[in-house]
């Protein structure tokens, strides 16, 4: 039976080629989407997974709550926490911290003496107890051994690559760096190398340190051992992790870390409430950023991912049916004679659902090839490591198949029921009459169709239109002409900077050069710092906690800073490093006009400088456009630490004047190694999850309308056929062309014209609910719900209007005779 269900499913495709070339590519371009989709998402939900035991792990954070009664979440803890937690809880197996001190290390091959800055996030200083708790892929060294000594060092392959040219380097020598260390390279011995770790987890380290390496340090400058730090009850600086035993009730273990600190911190325990969040739950925390180098993650992108896959696959279904049922005219004398002959209604159903599961499995072939071409591309899209090989994973196979299975159900289910219950004898003697059902059921599909697609071209457009408006700040305006180059957090001498600039500023070309803090800044990286100011001639001691963004007198002639009021910093004027500038935001806080703040006194009560106010320069966006923006006050001496050195340089030269860049840095500061990025990669870390959904949208909504179109060219097809009479009868009467033309598109216009009924209001209700996530976003303008339906109609017109003028040119007498 089956045999001959394959046979006859075989002639059919050979007998209708274009119909089941459009059905086969239709559904191998959705089945390849949701493909994509859903590695995507099933990398992002496996987030932490690959841990020892990742439903046992646990991170502690706490809850602070400043004087102004204001609430963080905050993902470190002091040390003793952790380990008086296990002391006194037997549910607690395991206990690791990792310290993070911030600014790059510099790491030197002593051989070749090749020098690199490590960047966020690559050096951690951890426990012994690391390969217990967390994910270890150690490929060289011993395990148990790899931490013993304190000044060993476990690499990368990564890492080891870069140094030293090879992945071979067990038992090598290198040196290490850090202003919060030492002045001097500390010799290091490499003790394990491991694999790179996957993108999908929180902490990605590329060199792993022993936390006895702190302790010399601790002792010089805090009087105590690394034992002491990691048995501290009130320095809020350890990264910790718990893992917990089988069955562990994980409330006790809660209530027992509050009586821990309710012990420990007494009056001050009520502004400290700490809490565990399982390690797979972390990259979703959107209210701690538990790695502080890579924000949260959103779970409501993971939604509209799975969301848009899903309305994908919907759409290449619908095409499906549309062209079985508008075929089935074709197919309703076969029906009859296999009636007549015997055939059950069940043997049809099984013989039409055979056909749409045989065009369904040529489908998901084509769609695996296709997403093994395209992976490399959209990994790179969705900035995500996703190899090939994750096609050969059982449960991603099992999926891609059972989501094939429902493909081929879904779309086959109503055109086999519908097929099957033609009656023999009406069939027979062409008295079959097939109604307006099957035409509204069609039209109800394609309105589906038009309605996905007006959302998905909505969507898409909202979207970009606030990323422009992202990329339009004073900062990202200029973003990809200024490079930035780690000079602070002992990279380089200070002394050295204004010999560097000056030579810089000998090639012509070079625009501006200055010293900072880092911008942007993102909230994971901790934010400008809040500095308390005080304006005596106006307010006595009332006291203003301000963001305090240093720089030198050159910062706001780099980034264009744009003056309301007074004048910026300027050479001439040596107090100028203790007078300030500050913003808009700033003078309205104190209900006065830009021009009244010049000349007031301000101090800063942290460092007790006296300064005045020299300037007022325009608003600008210094942090995410998330937040609003802040009172803030520049102050024209650079940070002891934080500097960052920026190079404003000619957009149309870009490469050749980098080269120059390095070679006056290697010249002037031999010794220093040269690590710059574009201030446009920051912005990109900053709104990583924007760009990707950006990419990722647009990408979808033009493969979803690509479908829709391909549904379209079949149905038109099929139309003008069904017409073919009618247009020789027209025609012979005098119809013109675009008379002919317009009777067969009206019908899909029509449509059109429904589906933005139902689409345009959803999509501005959805799109304003996610505008209403930024501090700084565009108003929802009629122009692009306007140019959504232009697209639209467009893309329809051009799709259905070949068919229909082929079908309009054709002769009328051969048309009726052919009839």
């Amino acid at each position: 039976m089956f045999k001959n269900y394959f046979r006859v499913a075989i002639r059919g495709f050979i007998r209708q080629k274009g119909v089941a070339l459009l059905n086969i590519v239709g559904l191998a371009i959705g089945l390849a989407s949701a493909t994509l989709i859903f590695i995507y998402v099933q990398d992002e939900l496996r987030y932490d997974t690959m841990h020892p035991a990742p439903d046992l792990t646990f991170g502690i954070g706490h809850d602070f709550t400043n004087d102004r009664g204001e609430k963080s979440s905050r993902p470190t803890v002091p040390a003793g926490w952790g380990s008086l937690l296990q002391d006194q809880m037997p549910e607690v197996v395991d206990v690791f911290r990792y310290v993070y001190v911030g600014f790059p290390y510099s790491m030197r091959n002593p051989d070749s003496d090749n020098m690199l800055l490590t960047h966020d996030g690559e050096v951690l200083l951890v426990e012994k107890t690391y390969p217990n708790v967390m994910y270890f892929p150690l490929l060289q060294g011993d395990k148990n051994q790899v931490f013993s000594q304190p000044n060993s060092i476990v690499l990368s392959e990564t890492a080891a690559q870069r140094l030293f040219g090879t992945t071979d380097v067990l038992g090598r020598q290198l040196g290490m760096k850090h202003i919060a260390l030492t002045d001097e390279y500390i010799p290091l011995e490499v003790t394990g190398v491991m694999k790179d770790y996957p993108s999908n987890s929180h902490l990605q380290p590329d060199y792993l340190l022993p936390t006895e390496l702190l302790d010399d340090n601790l002792r010089k400058n805090l009087g105590i051992s690394i034992t002491d730090y990691l048995s501290s009850m009130d320095r809020f600086n350890a990264f910790t992790y718990v893992r917990l035993a089988e069955g562990a009730d994980i409330a006790n273990v809660e209530a027992a870390l509050h009586r821990i600190v309710k012990e420990h911190l007494q009056d001050q325990a009520s502004r400290y409430q700490p809490f565990l969040t399982n390690i797979t739950d972390l990259h979703f925390d959107e209210k701690v950023d538990w790695s502080r180098w890579n924000a949260s993650a959103s779970f409501d992108y993971i939604i509209l991912f799975s969301t848009i896959g899903l309305l994908i696959l919907l759409i290449a279904c619908i095409n499906y049916m549309n062209l079985a049922t508008a075929k089935s005219a074709k197919r309703s004398k076969e029906v009859g004679i296999r009636k007549t002959l015997g055939s059950s209604r069940l043997y049809l159903v099984g013989q039409f659902l055979l056909e749409s599961v045989l065009t369904t499995s040529i489908a998901l072939a084509l769609a695996l090839v296709l997403v093994a071409i395209v992976l490399p591309a959209f990994s790179t899209l969705a900035d995500k490591d996703l190899p090939w090989t994750l096609l050969m994973n059982g449960r991603i196979t099992g999926s891609l198949l059972l989501i094939g299975l429902v493909v081929a159900f879904v779309s086959g289910s109503y055109p086999a029921l519908f097929l099957s219950s033609f009656k023999p004898t009406q069939v027979l003697k062409g008295t079959l009459t097939l109604g307006k059902g099957p035409a509204y059921f069609r039209k109800t599909l394609v309105i589906m169709q038009f309605s996905v697609s007006v959302l998905l071209i909505v969507s898409t457009g909202v979207i970009l239109q606030q990323m422009k408006m992202l990329q339009s700040s004073k900062l990202y305006n200029q973003a990809d002409q200024i490079i930035s180059v780690r000079f602070g957090g002992g990279v380089a001498p200070l002394e050295r900077y204004q010999a560097l600039r000056d030579e810089l500023l000998r090639d012509p070309q070079i625009i501006e050069v200055a010293l900072a803090v880092n911008l942007p800044r993102r909230e994971n990286f901790g934010g400008l710092l809040e500095t308390s100011f005080v304006l005596p001639d106006i307010s006595g001691d009332q006291e203003y906690n301000w963001k305090h963004l240093r720089g030198d007198y050159h910062f706001p002639d780099v980034f264009d800073m744009e003056l309301v009021a007074g004048r910026s910093f300027d050479v001439q004027y040596v107090n100028d490093s203790t007078n300030y500038v500050i913003n808009e935001t700033a003078v309205r806080t104190l209900n006065m006009l830009p021009e009244e703040v010049i000349g007031l006194n301000l101090r800063n009560t942290t460092s007790d400088e006296n300064g005045q106010v020299i300037g007022v320069v325009k608003d600008f966006p210094f942090e995410s456009i998330y937040s609003n923006i802040k009172p803030m006050v520049i102050q024209g001496k650079p940070h002891i630490r934080n500097q960052v050195l920026y190079v404003k340089l000619p957009a149309d030269e870009m490469s050749g004047k980098i080269a120059d860049v390095e070679r006056i840095w290697k010249a002037t500061l031999p010794s220093a190694p040269f690590d710059y990025w574009f201030l446009s990669d920051e912005f990109g870390r900053m709104y990583r999850a924007e760009l990707k959904l950006s990419n990722l949208v647009r990408l979808f909504s033009v493969l979803a309308v690509l479908i829709a179109c391909l549904g379209l060219y079949g149905l038109a097809s099929f139309t003008a056929e069904q017409k073919t009479k009618e247009i020789g009868i027209r025609k012979v009467l005098g119809a013109s062309v675009p008379q002919i033309v317009w009777m067969l598109v009206v019908d899909f216009l029509k449509m059109i014209l429904v589906a933005c009924l139902i689409a345009l209001p959803l999509g501005y209700f959805l799109m304003q609910n996610w505008l209403q996530n930024f501090a700084y976003r565009i108003d929802l303008s009629w122009s692009v719900f306007a140019i959504s339906v232009a697209i639209i109609v467009g893309l329809t017109l051009l799709t259905v209007a070949y068919e229909s003028i082929k079908a309009s040119i054709v002769d009328p007498a051969k048309s009726l005779k052919n009839e």
